[in-house]
């Protein structure tokens, strides 16, 4: 981040910003690769950072950061360097998470969840059907991580429990838990937020810092 500082203190501050976000290109340390930095409606935090392949100008990552401190980072999606396609985003808000999507269709394959303590360690997963996006297998592992404690498997259609095992004997070789394709989002209950309410929050947010206006005062 020494080098966005830099940056941010070479462009003069401007009261006044059109409702376009300001961009600014510039070269990687990788010469395969550029990087286009997005600032917030304020002109001063980095909203997210672009990493394109030069050969191919495919976008092949974008790493999100928190609203209020630009130095957190709050999700990072890959993509194929090839096709441009996602592949997996990685989330760091509450806890670690890692959705993984099919290349062809764009639908998300599955979800790995870890704990919240410490996020080397598998929580649950999530495996979803590429027709209805719906959840059909859910694996919940044991404290250790690696152990699988309970799998329930789900009928897409009518959301309901077809088949509940008991695995306390299974394990996850190491091989599996390094592979790069998986996703997770841990509680059931919670629902992902649409790209559009993730706009009208950073819409707000950006407001919010352009009026000075303190949240006491809300």
């Amino acid at each position: 981040m020494k080098l966005l500082t830099a940056i941010q203190k070479a462009i003069p501050e401007k009261k006044n910003l059109d409702s376009a976000h300001l961009k600014l290109l510039y070269s990687n340390l990788h010469p395969e690769t550029r990087e286009e930095v997005i600032y917030r409606r304020n002109g001063k935090s980095v909203d997210r950072i672009i990493e394109f392949d030069v050969n191919t100008n495919s976008r092949i990552k974008t790493t999100h950061y928190d609203y209020f401190n630009d130095k957190k980072i709050r999700s990072i999606d890959e993509f194929d360097r090839k096709t441009g396609k996602k592949l997996r985003t990685i989330n760091y808000v509450l806890y670690k998470s890692i959705d993984e999507f099919d290349p062809e269709t764009g639908k998300k394959l599955r979800t790995i969840n870890f704990n919240v303590k410490d996020e080397n360690k598998i929580s649950s997963i999530q495996e979803y059907d590429l027709e209805t996006g719906k959840i059909v297998t859910i694996s919940i592992y044991k404290s250790d991580g690696r152990t699988v404690s309970i799998i329930k498997r789900i009928d897409p259609v009518t959301e309901k429990v077809t088949n509940w095992v008991n695995n306390s004997n299974t394990k996850v070789k190491p091989a599996e838990l390094s592979k790069p394709s998986v996703n997770t989002r841990c509680y059931d209950n919670i629902k992902v937020m649409d790209d559009k309410d993730k706009e009208s929050i950073a819409q707000l947010i950006d407001n919010l810092y352009r009026n000075n206006l303190k949240f006491e005062n809300i």
